[in-house]
């Protein structure tokens, strides 16, 4: 289970779990360390952030659930950070959707569009995406021709926890460097390091170690890693029964047909529509024929 390693043996919660994230940063009486996460990962330098749904329902551990969060600037720019535990192969195409829908519910009926403003989505993942070295990467709008800025309203970022260390003399002496390393944290001596002069990141594992006392959060705690570490199994044995059936098949059909049985594997184990798709790629028509063949309802 994923923890942090302390000096006297105690549980201590690891902010990568992102039941955890969420509770951390989605308390509002934790608006302040929000504030100077956010603050060191954009140039903004906000002065205030307001969570927007402080609600924490808890997790559902039998089936995928969201654990964003969304905050609102003094200045009015949305945010929406996420923790990323599992390597979804459609990342991207994820954050783009969550984007999407977090800019157009700005939007109520009759109002007009220079009323939309500034949306910027935050992906902290424990896992490396992007090709290039560096940890930080950000996506916006942009004519690659003439490097032209289309409009600032669109923003994404990508912050890859396990290219933490390799970028650490990149990086040494920022807020980002200390923020992350707390995160990405596995034992207490690095979260002591990452707090040295930090008064956000100190209340951070302050609040972390009065969490983890509590036996509630503790359950649902260790609830939520074993439904990421079952979820994660399930993925690997999934694509490869899959890809080793698809292999016996051929090549381009064999690799569709090897799709859809990593589809039925992971339909049969109660994986959602969503999930599969993201995981495999396939549309939405072929996995409700999957589940017809399944015998499982189509939602």
């Amino acid at each position: 289970m994923r923890s942090i390693t302390t000096y006297s043996g105690e549980f201590l919660m690891s902010p990568r779990n992102d039941f955890a994230f969420r509770l951390l940063f989605g308390d509002p009486n934790n608006s302040d360390i929000l504030l100077d996460l956010v603050n060191a990962i954009l140039p903004d330098h906000f002065q205030s952030v307001v969570c927007t749904d402080p609600h924490l329902l808890n997790p559902d551990t039998k089936r995928e659930c969201i654990l964003d969060i969304k905050a609102l600037s003094d200045s009015g720019v949305h945010v929406d950070i996420e923790m990323q535990v599992l390597d979804l192969k459609s990342m991207e195409k994820r954050s783009l959707f969550y984007w999407a829908k977090m800019y157009l519910d700005q939007l109520n009926k009759g109002q007009s569009y220079h009323e939309l403003n500034r949306t910027i989505a935050i992906n902290i993942l424990d896992y490396m995406l992007m090709p290039a070295e560096d940890f930080h990467t950000c996506f916006q709008a942009y004519d690659k021709i003439h490097d032209i800025l289309m409009s600032d309203v669109f923003e994404i970022h990508f912050l890859e926890l396990p290219k933490v260390h390799r970028c650490k003399v990149q990086y040494e002496g920022t807020e980002l460097l200390s923020w992350l390393t707390f995160l990405n944290a596995d034992t207490e001596e690095e979260i002591i390091m990452a707090t040295e002069g930090k008064s956000a990141i100190q209340k951070a594992h302050h609040t972390l170690q009065i969490m983890s006392l509590d036996e509630e959060n503790q359950r649902l705690y260790e609830a939520r890693e074993m439904f990421l570490h079952d979820q994660a199994t399930r993925m690997y044995e999934a694509k490869e029964e899959g890809l080793e059936e698809g292999m016996k098949k051929g090549m381009k059909k064999g690799m569709e047909e090897g799709k859809e049985t990593v589809a039925k594997n992971l339909l049969s184990r109660g994986m959602g529509d969503e999930f599969v798709i993201e995981t495999t790629g396939l549309d939405q028509s072929i996995i409700d024929k999957l589940k017809k063949t399944l015998s499982l309802p189509i939602q």
